[in-house]
């Protein structure tokens, strides 16, 4: 049946048709007992989803336990890291001092105008002294090992300038 041959069985229907009884009352005693029975599968429904969600929570939370467990046996402590790991100030000071080293040891003449070159790095000694106590009470500030790095750079090329080295011969 299509939709004009419906639309054509409707209309022929008698409109004042009505039923021999009232039909609701029926229809609502039909309903009570499976609204019921709706309700309690839904409370049964809901009881069953919550104790799976307990489930997952609880394996979830034995998990984070174990994890926890597991890093605290395994990852060293901050004391341990601070003790083993070399901070950004010694790794400077070794490269620098070392690098520093180097060039006096090859120094073979002072150039011209450049009579009071020890004198000059005494003071960047002194700054740099200063910048390392300022680094104490602040280890890991970047700009105070940025200026650590640049007082050690000045002052290797100010040594580079003031001497005449001798190279290095390496066999």
């Amino acid at each position: 049946m299509n939709k004009q041959q419906l639309e054509q069985a409707l209309q022929r229907l008698n409109s004042e048709l009505q039923p021999e009884r009232d039909l609701w009352l029926d229809i609502a005693a039909r309903l009570e007992p499976a609204d019921q029975l709706r309700t309690e599968d839904v409370a049964a429904a809901a009881s069953d989803k919550r104790a799976g969600l307990m489930h997952w929570a609880s394996a979830a939370a034995l998990l984070l336990v174990a994890l926890i467990g597991w890093q605290l046996a395994v990852m060293p402590t901050p004391q341990q890291q601070v003790a083993t790991a070399p901070n950004a100030e010694l790794l400077l000071l070794q490269l620098y001092e070392q690098e520093k080293a180097q060039q006096l040891a090859q120094v073979v003449a002072v150039a011209e105008g450049f009579d009071n070159w020890q004198q000059q790095l005494a003071i960047w000694d002194q700054a740099i002294d200063q910048v390392r106590r300022a680094l104490q009470f602040y280890p890991d500030e970047p700009q105070l090992l940025a200026q650590l790095q640049q007082l050690y750079q000045q002052q290797l090329r100010y040594i580079q300038q003031a001497t005449l080295q001798q190279p290095l011969i390496t066999s």
